[in-house]
């Protein structure tokens, strides 16, 4: 889900981008991913200036310098793990590619050779694989060096029904089951809250007007499922959420997030299931 929005961030720190293929900063240093968040704010911005009737089309290209500096931000971001061959450079090779097609919409913009509202539509839409590029390099970061506390089952799930407070991503009905009785495992809130939207994004992706995530527990295990709403899920309270695009490394980084954490995962082609161990050692 959006960095503005969502249930995918149940701690209050937003760690960034993985600072490179060898020895990774910490992600929770706001220094390791703060001028990558600014470079993805002025392109969520760019669409702003684009629809409102206010801004004059010489204000936009005038940002367009300030834009593409942002746009060498991100490709130096994107950059750093492209050359691997795991799941960060397949988020790394992605959003590369994401930032090829900023440039070619920076270019249409200085030449103003499509409807503003048509530009308008392409930033968006770019701006949020964007942000969820750069959201799947933080998740790699902070798994690999996780940082795991006592946390309630039923808060993490209910963390996936926070309202949201901004427009980026895409909404959707959101359906909770949490545990009955609520149980406790040993994880890092962030990454599993992040793993759970990213399911949720996934079962969305599939055409799926409302999703429903159930978590129950066993002595050993958590276990949070992660699928289309169906008549039997009627009873339970609806809520709007918003999520990122499920771009096609995200897959890959679930999987390999879920081996850092120590949980086993099944991913149907319109389900997942995440079962974590309840607690470590």
């Amino acid at each position: 889900m959006s960095s503005e929005s969502n249930g995918r961030r149940p701690d209050s720190q937003e760690p960034g981008p993985s600072s490179g293929t060898g020895t990774r900063s910490s992600a929770r240093a706001p220094s390791a991913w703060g001028a990558t968040r600014d470079a993805l704010a002025a392109v969520h911005n760019l669409e702003a200036l684009l629809r409102s009737s206010n801004v004059l089309y010489r204000t936009i290209r005038d940002l367009l310098p300030e834009l593409r500096s942002s746009a060498g931000v991100l490709r130096e971001t994107f950059g750093r793990g492209s050359a691997t061959t795991d799941a960060l450079g397949e988020a790394s090779s992605y959003g590369l590619g994401r930032v090829e097609e900023l440039d070619r919409l920076l270019e249409a913009t200085a030449l103003a050779d499509e409807e503003r509202d048509d530009l308008a539509d392409r930033s968006r839409t770019l701006a949020d694989e964007l942000e969820a590029s750069a959201d799947l390099l933080a998740l790699l970061d902070r798994a690999s060096e996780p940082a795991p506390t006592e946390v309630r089952v039923e808060l993490v799930v209910r963390g996936t029904t926070r309202p949201s407070t901004g427009a980026r991503g895409r909404e959707l009905a959101l359906r909770v089951d949490a545990p009955s009785p609520d149980c406790t495992v040993d994880a890092d809130p962030y990454v599993l809250g992040s793993v759970l939207s990213l399911l949720i994004a996934r079962v969305h992706a599939t055409g799926a007007p409302c999703v429903v995530v159930r978590a129950s527990c066993d002595p050993a295990l958590a276990t949070f499922q992660v699928r289309a709403a169906g008549p039997d899920d009627a009873a339970l309270p609806e809520s709007q959420a918003r999520v990122l695009p499920a771009i096609p490394p995200a897959e890959a980084v679930i999987r390999r997030v879920a081996q850092d954490i120590g949980a086993s995962i099944d991913l149907g082609e319109r389900d997942g299931k995440l079962a974590l161990p309840r607690h470590v050692g």
